[in-house]
C-alpha cells in the first residue's frame, strides 16, 4: 500500500518535513546562544548593550516558534480542505507528523548533553504541534472505528 498518491505528494511532503526541521534546528541553535550568551556575562551586573542582545535573541527564537506552528498550521489547513475531496490524503499528513515528531524528540534528547538547553526548551517548539496531531490521530481512528461500527450496523439489518 503507498502512502503518497504521487511524486509531487512526496515531493511536497519532503519539502515541509525539511522546512519543518530546519526551522527546529534553528530555534534550537538561536535558543542554545541566547542561553550562552546570558552565561557568559556571569553574575555581575548586565549592561544595557547585553540585555539588548539577549533580548533580541530571545525574540528570534520566538518568531521562529511561531513560524514553525505558522507552517503546520498552513499545512493543516490546505489538509484540511484537500480532504473534502479526497479522504486518502490525511494519511499520508497524519504519518508524516508522526514520524517528524518521533524524529525531533529523538533529536531533542540527543541534543541534551551537547547544549546548554533543558529539555524543556528544546520540545517547547513541537509540544503544541504533538497535542494538535495526537488529537487528529485519535480523531481518525474514532471516526473509522464509527463508520465501521455503521457499516455492521447496516449489514445486519
Amino acid at each position: 500500500m503507498k502512502l503518497f498518491n504521487s511524486k509531487a505528494e512526496k515531493i511536497y511532503y519532503l519539502a515541509y518535513t525539511m522546512m519543518m526541521f530546519l526551522l527546529y534546528l534553528g530555534y534550537v541553535a538561536l535558543d542554545n546562544y541566547r542561553i550562552s550568551q546570558g552565561a557568559m556575562i556571569g553574575n555581575g551586573p548586565i549592561t544595557n548593550a547585553e540585555w539588548e542582545s539577549i533580548s533580541q535573541m530571545a525574540a528570534w527564537t520566538v518568531n521562529l516558534e511561531f513560524i514553525f506552528l505558522g507552517l503546520f498550521v498552513v499545512m493543516l489547513s490546505i489538509m484540511y480542505f484537500r480532504s473534502f475531496k479526497n479522504k486518502s490524503v490525511i494519511k499520508p499528513f497524519l504519518v508524516t507528523h508522526a514520524a517528524l515528531f518521533t524524529v525531533l524528540l529523538v533529536l531533542s534528547f540527543a541534543l541534551l548533553p551537547v547544549t546548554s538547553l533543558p529539555i524543556g526548551n528544546l520540545l517547547q517548539p513541537f509540544l503544541s504541534l504533538a497535542i494538535i496531531t495526537l488529537f487528529l490521530i485519535s480523531l481518525f481512528f474514532v471516526i473509522f472505528i464509527l463508520r465501521t461500527m455503521k457499516k455492521k450496523t447496516e449489514q445486519s439489518f
